[in-house]
């Protein structure tokens, strides 16, 4: 307390200091603020997709041997080994000896000589009865397979491994049996990679599920498959 006859003095104030302190105040406010997290930012990018290594092995599903051999036992025939000493019959409907390991699925292709040369083994023959080498089953695919060969000959159809410039790199184009099984050539299933996940389009498997009726222009154009869906397309 202030003695009798005293007046309390207030010291002068600075108010670059006051604003000081108040700026620190606030800062420090802030800071805390955010350390408690109080506005959670949500992040507009999905989590990212996980890739398989499967998804990019580029090893193709099969890897045939060029060559006309087999393997017996653990040792190696040529193909002539064998067959330069049974000369072949005119058919091949009989009950096969050997090879009984193969399938044959290859649509009405049942003769083994419509594809094997009749008297070289490794060869393939085409139309003509020449002899197509063992290590170019593509120009044999291609005497029944005429459009799928030009497709394959464009880069449209089939694998392409290597650089679509050739000027960074080699390209190579993998052959039919490197997919399909000559004997069986139906492709097998396969499961399919991962889609897109990108931060225009998100995960879309989330989006299906909240939006099942609304369309999306971002999403994949589903073709009506039944008269009355074609029919209220056509009437909006």
């Amino acid at each position: 307390m202030d003695k009798p006859g005293h007046r309390l003095t207030l010291l002068p104030v600075d108010r670059g200091t006051v604003r000081a302190v108040i700026v620190s105040l606030v800062l420090f406010a802030l800071a805390g603020m955010l350390w408690a997290d109080l506005w959670r930012f949500t992040s507009p990018v999905e989590p990212r997709t996980r890739v398989p290594a499967w998804a990019t092995d580029i090893a193709t599903v099969r890897q045939p041997s060029l060559r006309p051999e087999i393997e017996i036992v653990g040792f190696t025939y040529r193909c002539s080994t064998c067959h330069r000493l049974f000369p072949p019959r005119p058919t091949t409907g009989r009950t096969l000896t050997q090879h009984r390991d193969i399938v044959l699925k290859h649509g009405i292709n049942d003769r083994c000589l419509n594809c094997h040369h009749p008297e070289n083994r490794e060869a393939f023959v085409d139309d003509k009865g020449s002899e197509i080498s063992y290590d170019q089953p593509q120009l044999l695919c291609a005497k029944c397979h005429g459009p799928v060969y030009r497709d394959w000959t464009h880069g449209v159809h089939g694998r392409t491994n290597g650089y679509w410039d050739a000027a960074f790199g080699p390209v190579e184009r993998k052959l039919c049996t490197a997919c399909h099984d000559p004997h069986v050539p139906p492709f097998p299933p396969m499961r399919p990679a991962p889609g897109p996940n990108t931060l225009r389009m998100g995960d879309q498997r989330r989006f299906h599920a909240r939006h099942e009726e609304q369309e999306n222009p971002l999403l994949i154009y589903q073709r009506p498959t039944s008269r009355d869906e074609l029919d209220e397309k056509e009437h909006e």
